[in-house]
């Protein structure tokens, strides 16, 4: 016959074995139950795409637009942030307003970003004219920014210079930077820029 206590442990083990047993199922129901569909959280955001799609198509419907660069691009990189957001979604309708979406984006980029880099290059020439530098604008999609003066001669301006407008000249997509320091065809260097296409999101 077993001691008393020897069963007692027996039977408390078991317990302790149900229990987790228990603890471990309810976990698991948890994590594995079906969740409810939010319905508010995905009419909010059919609501936004929607919204969003007229923003943009009253955009592309507009002329010229007066908005301050800095306003403009950040318009052009909540479109991309409310794309990135949806563009998993499994939901049929969502995937369907994100095709729309992601069009009307391409479409307003790729109108937008030439004119964008045109009004950077305006905005600048007369404080840099003060500096003896002329900025200009080539390219077929307008993204050649290049620099004239003769403080570009020395490699290390180039640098310093490159570090100062580096951020800008990548959220507006240019493609490469040129520096000239005199008239002569082989005083430049130039910069390729590694930054998004027009029409990518």
């Amino acid at each position: 016959m077993e001691p008393e206590n020897y069963k007692n442990r027996k039977v408390g083990k078991y317990i302790v074995y149900i229990l987790l047993i228990g603890a471990a199922a309810g976990i698991a129901w948890h994590f594995l139950k079906p969740k409810p569909v939010d319905t508010a959280s995905h009419d909010n955001m059919a609501l936004f795409i929607e919204n969003k799609i007229i923003d943009i198509d009253q955009k592309l419907n507009k002329g010229e637009d007066e908005t301050d660069i800095a306003t403009r691009l950040s318009w052009h990189k909540s479109n991309t942030a409310l794309y990135n957001e949806v563009k998993n979604s499994p939901d049929k309708t969502i995937d369907a307003q994100r095709k729309e979406l992601e069009q009307k984006i391409v479409k307003v980029q790729t109108k937008e970003f030439p004119a964008l880099r045109g009004a950077y290059v305006e905005s600048k020439k007369e404080i840099l004219g003060q500096e003896h530098i002329d900025i200009s604008l080539s390219g077929e999609k307008q993204d050649v920014l290049t620099f004239s003066g003769q403080m570009f001669e020395p490699k290390k301006m180039q640098k310093d210079f490159m570090k100062n407008i580096h951020e800008i000249v990548y959220d507006l997509r240019f493609k490469k930077i040129v520096y000239k320091w005199s008239d002569n065809q082989k005083d430049f260097a130039d910069y390729e820029i590694d930054s998004k296409q027009d029409a990518e999101i």
